[in-house]
């Protein structure tokens, strides 16, 4: 089958992922239970997702410890650590990218990102050298798995779903693109980019 488009999720797909030691870093700064932070994290992130300001976000992380808002020192650790923690990229998946799109193929960079972190990528990278198009859902008030971000994405794109890939590592997400008709692959762990050439035929 001959694709026209390849869009690719960036945590976990464009980057590794977060490490048991970058949870615990956040977790020391607290001084709390790494498990017990792990929960937190994750209590709000999908309205950090969906734009909510940085500060909210932490306010609501500490309130779920049972605990006070952050002090600004604590605050701008658990920023950068945040960041630091996704922002460690898997080099091939870019260059997959770069060759799919050199080829004349459409590519397209969608996630679920928050502000900070996508400021972060873009000094790192400047996207237009790699995407057509960046969809990100703090920018733009919706989240995966719903059908407006991934129809979003496809427009700018201007390719037909079923000639285009999508590539996450969640299966909600990928199930949600599908539902759409876009062909998609869940991406695990063990996978690399010679999985995604293999699926792309290149």
């Amino acid at each position: 089958m001959h694709y026209d488009g390849l869009i690719l999720d960036f945590g976990e797909v464009l980057s590794y992922p977060q490490q048991e030691k970058d949870v615990a870093a956040m977790a020391d700064v607290l001084h709390v239970d790494e498990a017990r932070f792990r929960d937190a994290y994750w209590h709000s992130r999908r309205e950090y997702d969906l734009g909510l300001p940085a500060d909210e976000y932490w306010t609501r992380t500490l309130a779920a410890l049972g605990m006070a808002p952050p002090d600004r020192r604590q605050l701008d650790a658990l920023i950068a650590l945040d960041v630091a923690s996704w922002t460690s990229y898997r080099d091939d998946m870019w260059t997959l990218a770069e060759e799919f799109r050199a080829r004349g193929g459409k590519t397209g960079f969608l996630s679920n990102g928050v502000a900070e972190i996508m400021a972060r990528i873009r000094t790192d990278r400047p996207l237009d050298r790699w995407f057509d198009a960046v969809v990100v859902s703090c920018e733009l008030g919706v989240v995966k798995p719903g059908p407006e971000i991934f129809q979003i994405c496809l427009e700018r794109m201007g390719t037909p779903p079923d000639r285009t890939l999508f590539v996450d590592d969640r299966r909600e997400n990928t199930d949600g693109a599908a539902a759409l008709g876009i062909v998609t692959l869940t991406f695990s762990r063990h996978h690399r980019a010679a999985d995604v050439r293999a699926v792309l035929g290149v």
